[in-house]
C-alpha cells in the first residue's frame, strides 16, 4: 500500500489553493484527511504535545489515516534526560497508536552524525527508548545512504528516510526499504536556497510531472518490500505540496493501470 500526503497541513497560504475560503480552520484536518491518507507533523520536534491535541487528531480523521510525528531533536544527541523525554513523547502519542494510526516517529540526525559504531549504538538506543513506535531515521551524513549502512539498519528494524532534494540535491536519491514503514519525502529542489538556509523560501518548489514520474518505479519497488510506503511532500510553500501530492497519486494510478493493461495484452 502506498499512501501519499504532506508534511504539515495547517498553512495559511493553503486557504486559497487547497482549502475553501469559507472553511473553518478548525476543520482543515478533517478536510485534508478526506483527500490524502497520511500526514507528517513537526511541532513535536520542540515540545511534547498535550494529550487533548493528540486525541483531536484521532477524532478528526477516519479510516486508516496515518500519522508520522517528528521526534524531539534532543533524542538525536546524548543527554541524561533522554529516557524521560522519550517516555513522555511515546506516552503523548498513545491515543494515535491505540487507534492504529501511528505509522512511526521520524528522528533527524545532523551532518556530523557519521556512520560509525558509537553512533549506530546510539541510534539503536533511541529505537529502544521509544519502544512500540517504529523509528524512521533521517541522516544529514551521506555515509548512511549506502547498502552497507542499510543492511545494518534492516537488521535492527530501523526505517531509513529516503529524501529527494533539500540539501542533497546534487546526489541521486537513495531509495531503500530497511524496515516498516518505507518512508519517502520530496523536499523540493531549490538547492541554492537550501545551502544558504533561506528560511521558508527553500520550500518554494513545484515538482514537474516528469520529475515525479521518474520516481514512480523506485516507489513501486519499495512497495514490493514493505506492506506500507508513506510518501510526503515538504515543499509546502503556496500549497505546492498539495499540488504535487495529487500529481503523484495520478502518476501512481496511471502506472498501475498501465501494468494491468499490459498484463491483459491490451497495451504494451
Amino acid at each position: 500500500m502506498i499512501t501519499v500526503g504532506t508534511s504539515g497541513f495547517q498553512y495559511r497560504d493553503w486557504a486559497s489553493v487547497f482549502y475553501p475560503g469559507s472553511l473553518d480552520p478548525k476543520l482543515r484536518l478533517r478536510y485534508y484527511s478526506r483527500r490524502f491518507g497520511c500526514c507528517e507533523l513537526g511541532a513535536t520536534v520542540y515540545r511534547i504535545p498535550e494529550a487533548i491535541m493528540i486525541q483531536e487528531l484521532v477524532e478528526e480523521t477516519g479510516g486508516d489515516f496515518q500519522f508520522v510525528f517528528r521526534a524531539p531533536f534532543r533524542l538525536a544527541e546524548e543527554h541524561p534526560d533522554n529516557p524521560e523525554l522519550a517516555r513522555r513523547f511515546a506516552a503523548a502519542l498513545w491515543p494515535v497508536k491505540a487507534a492504529g494510526r501511528l505509522a512511526g516517529a521520524l528522528l533527524q540526525f545532523p551532518p556530523g552524525f557519521g556512520f560509525m559504531r558509537d553512533n549506530f549504538d546510539r541510534l539503536c538506543r533511541v529505537r529502544d527508548l521509544i519502544e512500540g513506535i517504529a523509528l524512521i531515521a533521517e541522516f544529514g551524513c551521506p555515509d548512511w545512504l549506502s547498502p552497507r549502512a542499510a543492511k545494518h539498519m534492516a537488521a535492527e528494524r530501523i526505517a531509513l528516510a529516503c529524501v529527494d532534494g533539500g540539501e542533497r540535491l546534487a546526489e541521486k536519491t537513495f531509495f531503500c526499504a530497511t524496515a516498516e514503514p518505507a518512508y519517502v519525502r520530496f523536499q523540493g529542489r531549490n538547492s541554492s536556497r537550501w545551502v544558504k538556509g533561506d528560511g521558508s523560501a527553500r520550500h518554494d518548489y513545484l515538482y514537474s510531472r516528469v520529475e515525479l514520474a521518474a520516481a514512480v518505479a523506485a516507489i513501486r519497488r519499495l512497495e514490493q518490500q514493505c506492506e506500507r510506503v508513506l510518501v510526503f511532500f515538504g515543499n509546502h510553500w503556496r500549497g505546492q505540496a498539495v499540488v504535487n501530492a495529487r500529481m503523484l497519486l495520478e502518476e501512481l494510478s496511471g502506472a498501475l493501470n498501465g501494468e494491468r493493461e499490459t498484463g491483459n495484452g491490451k497495451r504494451k
